[in-house]
């Protein structure tokens, strides 16, 4: 591979589209190998690019981790807000979007061996775009419950959506302890959450 070929600087959308390649290419190399055990070298590799192109738009390895983590939620944004689009029964389509976020994420990381070591790295580089990753079912299914009560779909009572939310949050996380469930049992306990979610504000 030519080097000093692909060194200029390329056209907006191009880079916008090598960006996303880098981003991609991490994600399947940090999945499988774990960030430690992962350079740019390795990362350069995965996506078919010079390590010269990968510097072009990022300093380091961090900067890709970050780069991917951003990338990821921006594809599982994308996903939510399809589900949201839906004309789907209220506890169908928070089934959806559980598992277009929490299911999503699994599937990408979860699986691996390496899932401790990728949250220890994400807490110490990436914070803010795990935050905005945990944001997208947050604000979503808020407005998916707030909607649904105002059509009539669901009571909430004296429940709030955002306490409802993030309950449903932190089984999902629940949902991944113990033994490491594959990825057909998580989906499962992600929609017997949202099962109980949905019946825990069924109108009586």
């Amino acid at each position: 591979m030519d080097d000093s070929r692909e060194c200029a600087l390329p056209p907006p959308d191009e880079a916008r589209t090598r960006i996303e390649q880098i981003a991609d290419a991490a994600l399947r190399r940090f999945a499988r190998y774990g960030f430690k055990r992962s350079s740019m070298d390795d990362v350069a590799r995965e996506a078919g690019l010079a390590k010269a192109t990968i510097y072009l738009h990022f300093k380091g390895k961090d900067d890709v981790f970050r780069a991917m983590i951003a990338r990821f939620s921006a594809q599982v944004a994308a996903r939510c807000e399809a589900v949201m689009a839906q004309p789907l029964p209220f506890p169908d389509k928070l089934s959806a979007l559980m598992l277009a976020h929490f299911g999503a994420g699994y599937a990408a990381f979860g699986d691996g061996e390496h899932l401790l070591e990728l949250k220890s790295v994400m807490a110490s580089i990436a914070l803010p775009e795990a935050q905005a990753f945990e944001h997208i079912f947050c604000s979503q299914a808020t407005t998916l419950l707030a909607r649904a009560a105002a059509a009539g779909e669901i009571s909430l009572g004296a429940l709030k959506a955002e306490q409802i939310v993030e309950t449903m949050a932190q089984a999902a996380i629940g949902a991944k302890m113990g033994p490491q469930p594959s990825l057909e049992t998580y989906q499962a306990r992600l929609r017997q959450i949202a099962a109980l979610a949905a019946q825990a504000v069924a109108r009586r």
